[in-house]
C-alpha cells in the first residue's frame, strides 16, 4: 500500500538503456484513480548525487531530451545533500570547482558595485518623491530595475556556486564520472549566462576571475 506522507523506495528502469536506478526518499503526496490502476504522485525529499545522476540519465537520453527538459527546469532541482553524496578524488575536479568560486566571487564584488549605484539612486528618488518632485511611475520604474538586476545578480552568483558544488562531487566510478560531466555541461549551457560561460573559458587559459570577466565582457561586445 502506498498511502499519502509514506516514504519509499523505488527502483526505476531506463526502457532505452536498459539501465536500473534507485531512488530513496520519495514520499507519496496523493493518489488518484485512472481505470483499474492508482497513480501516485511522489516528491522526493532528499536527492543525494547519486539520486541526481539517476534522475538526470533517466530523463536526458540524447541532445533533444536534453533541451527539452532543461528549458522548463529550476535551480534547485539541481541541489542535493552532502550527506551521503560521493565527493570527488580528482584534484583536477578541486581546481575547477576553485575556478567557478573565484568566478561567483569576482561577479558578486562587480554586481555590489552596480547594487550600491542603483540604491542611491533609488534613495535619491525616494527622498524627492517625498517632495513631491518625482511622480510614482518613475519611482516605480527604478524600483523595478533594481528587483529585476538584484534577482539576476542572485541567480548568477547562485549558479556558479552550484557548479563548484556539482564540480566537487564528481563520482570516481568511469562510467558515472563521465554521466555527470554530462550533467554538469546541461547545467552550464542552461544556467550559466553567456559572460559566464566565456569567462570560465578564458580562465582555463589561465587568467584570472577579474582579467576573465572583463576579456568576456569586451569579446561579447564586439561580436
Amino acid at each position: 500500500m502506498f498511502l499519502p506522507g509514506q516514504q519509499v523506495s523505488l527502483r526505476i528502469k531506463n526502457r532505452e538503456t536498459d539501465e536500473v536506478y534507485c531512488l530513496e526518499s520519495v514520499e507519496v503526496i496523493h493518489q488518484r484513480e485512472t481505470g483499474e490502476r492508482l497513480l501516485c504522485g511522489c516528491h522526493i525529499t532528499q536527492v543525494t548525487s547519486a539520486q541526481l545522476l539517476a534522475h538526470h540519465r533517466t530523463v536526458v537520453t540524447d541532445t533533444k531530451s536534453a533541451l527539452i527538459s532543461m528549458r522548463d527546469s529550476e535551480i534547485a532541482e539541481f541541489d542535493f545533500i552532502e550527506d551521503g553524496s560521493e565527493l570527488s578524488t580528482d584534484e583536477a575536479d578541486f581546481q575547477e570547482a576553485s575556478m567557478a568560486l573565484n568566478l561567483a566571487v569576482s561577479q558578486q564584488q562587480s554586481s555590489r558595485q552596480r547594487g550600491t549605484i542603483l540604491l542611491q539612486a533609488l534613495e535619491g528618488s525616494i527622498k524627492r518623491a517625498k517632495q513631491g518632485q518625482v511622480d510614482i511611475e518613475t519611482l516605480d520604474d527604478l524600483f523595478q530595475q533594481f528587483s529585476s538586476d538584484y534577482t539576476h545578480m542572485s541567480d548568477t552568483t547562485l549558479s556558479l556556486g552550484m557548479l563548484a558544488k556539482l564540480l566537487a562531487h564528481t563520482p570516481g566510478e568511469p562510467g558515472d564520472r563521465q554521466a555527470w560531466k554530462t550533467l554538469i555541461a546541461d547545467f552550464e549551457n542552461r544556467f550559466l549566462t553567456e559572460q559566464q560561460q566565456v569567462a570560465y573559458d578564458f580562465m582555463h587559459q589561465g587568467l584570472s576571475a577579474d582579467e576573465a570577466m572583463k576579456m568576456a565582457t569586451e569579446y561579447l561586445n564586439n561580436q
